[in-house]
C-alpha cells in the first residue's frame, strides 16, 4: 500500500534535515509542498529533480488533497512537506492528512524540526499543560477574545505571529495577560536567531518593529486560572436555552469556553435547568450522541474536469443506493435527489464549485463517506 509520509523539514538550518527525511524525499516520487518554489530549493540541496510536485496551499487544499489521493491510488508514495518545520501545525497540510486518513491510506510521520518544540525547549517556562494557539488572529478584537479564553485556563500558551503584526499583538498581550512571562523566539536555528524574555505587559516596550524579520514563536508562561462565576454560568446557560440555537453539548462547550468552567460541569447544569423547567425533550437531543435519524451534511468539492456530468451523476446514484438513507445534493438554492441521475444533472456544478450533500437515515454517515471518496477521487477520471 502506498504511504503518505508527513516529513518535517528544517525551520532554518539545513543541517537539521534528518537522514531519514532525506531518504524519504529521495525515494518518494511525489512531493506535496506548501510552496513549490521552496520545495525545489530543498530538493536541489539534496541533488534531487524530476519529482511530481503538488502545490498544497491554503487556497487549494481540497484540490491538493484530491491529487495526493490520486497519487496514492496509483501506488505512489507521497512526501508531504511545509515551508518549514512539521506539516499539519498551522499550515494546509492538516487538510491533506485529514482527507487521506478518512479513506484509510497509510500515513507515517517523519519526525524532525518544529518551531513549537524548539521554542518550548529554550523558553524555560512550565510546559505542561500548555495550549497551542497556532497563528494569532489578524484583527485585535478576535485576538483579544482568543487570548482571554485561552488565558482563563491558567495554562502556558504557545502562538505563532507574523513580524508585521507583532507590535499590535504585543499591545493586546499586555492588556489581556499583563504580568505573565513571555519568551519571544525569532529566527530559530538561523543566523540572526534571537530569544527575548520579558512580560506581556512590557513586551511592546522591547520591540523595534522596523527591525522585526522572520518567523516568530511566542511562549507565554502560566497564570492563575480564573474561577467561574456561578451566576454568570447560569445566566449564559439560560440565555442559550431560551435562544434554542444550540444543542446542549454545543451550548456546554460555548459556556465552558466563556467562563472557564469544565464542559461536563456546564452540561450537568444545563440538564438541571431543563429539569427545573420540566421541559419534555427527546433523550437523544439531551445527550451528545447524534441520533440516527438526524440529518447530517458534508461539503464536497467538484474537482473533476467536466463537473457533475452524466458519468459522475451515475456513480453518485450507484453509491447512495448501497445505503439505508436518503441523500440530497444542494448548491445555492438548487436541490437534487442523489438517487436520480436526471435530478443531479439539473445542478449547475462545474469544476471548482462546491455542493453540500445532506443525508438522513441509519447509514447517513456511511453514505456521506462514500460520496467524499467519490469526489476526492475525481470519480476515477484522474483530472
Amino acid at each position: 500500500m502506498a504511504t503518505l509520509f508527513v516529513v518535517a523539514t528544517p525551520i532554518g538550518n539545513l543541517e537539521d534535515l534528518s537522514p531519514r527525511a532525506a531518504r524519504v524525499l529521495t525515494q518518494s516520487p511525489v512531493v506535496a509542498a506548501e510552496s513549490v518554489g521552496r520545495a525545489k530549493k530543498l530538493l536541489a540541496h539534496l541533488g534531487l529533480s524530476g519529482k511530481w510536485l503538488i502545490s498544497c496551499r491554503e487556497a487549494n487544499r481540497r484540490q491538493a488533497a484530491a491529487k495526493v489521493l490520486q497519487a496514492l491510488g496509483e501506488g505512489k508514495d507521497v512526501a508531504l512537506i511545509s515551508d518549514a518545520g512539521t506539516p499539519g501545525l498551522s499550515d494546509p497540510g492538516q487538510a491533506v492528512v485529514e482527507e487521506v486518513g478518512k479513506l484509510g491510506h497509510r500515513i507515517s510521520p517523519v519526525a524532525g524540526p518544529s518551531a513549537l518544540a524548539a521554542a518550548l525547549s529554550v523558553a524555560g517556562i512550565k510546559q505542561a499543560p500548555f495550549v497551542f494557539l497556532g497563528f494569532l488572529p489578524a484583527k485585535s478584537g478576535a485576538r483579544k477574545r482568543l487570548l482571554e479564553q485561552a488565558g482563563a485556563s491558567g495554562w502556558s500558551l504557545v502562538a505563532y505571529e507574523a513580524p508585521h503584526r507583532l507590535a499590535e499583538a504585543a499591545k493586546d498581550l499586555g492588556q489581556v495577560l499583563g504580568e505573565r512571562q513571555v519568551v519571544v523566539c525569532r529566527e530559530l536555528t538561523k543566523l540572526h536567531e534571537e530569544i527575548l524574555r520579558t512580560t506581556c505587559a512590557e513586551l511592546a516596550d522591547h520591540l523595534e518593529p522596523e527591525k522585526l524579520r522572520g518567523e516568530i514563536t511566542l511562549v507565554i508562561g502560566p497564570g492563575k486560572a480564573q474561577e467561574a462565576d456561578p451566576e454568570q454560568v447560569r445566566s449564559l446557560v439560560e440565555q442559550g436555552l431560551a435562544a434554542g440555537e444550540l444543542k446542549p453539548s454545543a451550548l456546554a462547550k460555548q459556556v465552558a469556553g466563556a467562563t472557564g468552567l469544565g464542559r461536563e460541569e456546564v452540561y450537568q447544569i444545563i440538564l438541571a435547568i431543563r429539569d427545573e423547567a420540566e421541559q419534555d425533550e427527546d433523550e437523544a437531543v439531551i445527550h451528545e450522541e447524534i441520533s440516527e435519524e438526524e440529518s447530517q451534511e458534508r461539503r464536497l468539492l467538484v474537482a473533476n474536469s467536466l463537473g457533475l456530468h452524466a458519468r459522475a451523476a451515475a456513480k453518485i446514484t450507484e453509491a447512495v443506493s448501497n445505503f439505508d438513507c436518503s441523500v440530497t445534493l444542494h448548491k445555492g438554492k438548487e436541490e437534487a435527489d442523489a438517487s436520480s441521475v436526471l435530478s443531479i444533472l439539473g445542478l449547475d456544478a462545474p469544476k471548482g464549485s462546491q455542493v453540500v450533500a445532506r443525508a438522513q437515515g441509519p447509514q447517513a454517515l456511511e453514505a456521506l463517506n462514500a460520496l467524499d471518496k467519490l469526489f476526492a477521487g475525481l470519480f476515477g477520471e484522474g483530472r
